[in-house]
């Protein structure tokens, strides 16, 4: 779940991005997991998906390693683009996805975090993502 004001739009990092719509404090929660709303399957799952289920899954979610599921978000969350200078973050203190901002995050600015937090340099190429 979100819990700042943001919009979707054109990002020149990977299509379409999230951008804030308020100026954020460093630190400051963005967004939290809604166990009720995310999607979490077992490997055994996802190997009974079609294989075009499995490149959805693929795409816009990931393997979380500490759950042994797989994890794709119900909510815009699925645009916050990779960089390697991203302005969110996971809390390390929270098993849960719990991103905060890195720093001082303007009105406007893409919000984004470092997939290798959670995903592998293979995870990223097999995307078309830039390291």
């Amino acid at each position: 779940m979100i819990h700042i004001k943001y919009k979707l739009d054109k990002s020149d990092k990977h299509g379409v991005g999230l951008f804030t719509e308020e100026n954020l404090q460093s630190g400051q929660l963005v967004y939290t997991a809604s166990p009720l709303l995310d999607l979490n399957i077992t490997q055994k799952e996802f190997d009974s998906l079609t294989k075009a289920e499995q490149r959805e899954i693929l795409w816009w979610g990931f393997f979380d390693k500490s759950l042994q599921k797989w994890h794709v978000d119900f909510d815009v969350s699925k645009f916050i683009n990779h960089s390697k200078n991203a302005t969110l973050t996971q809390k390390d203190t929270h098993t849960d996805a719990y991103l905060v901002t890195t720093r001082e995050v303007q009105k406007g600015e893409e919000l984004t975090q470092n997939y290798l937090e959670f995903e592998s340099v293979d995870d990223l190429r097999r995307r078309g993502i830039e390291n």
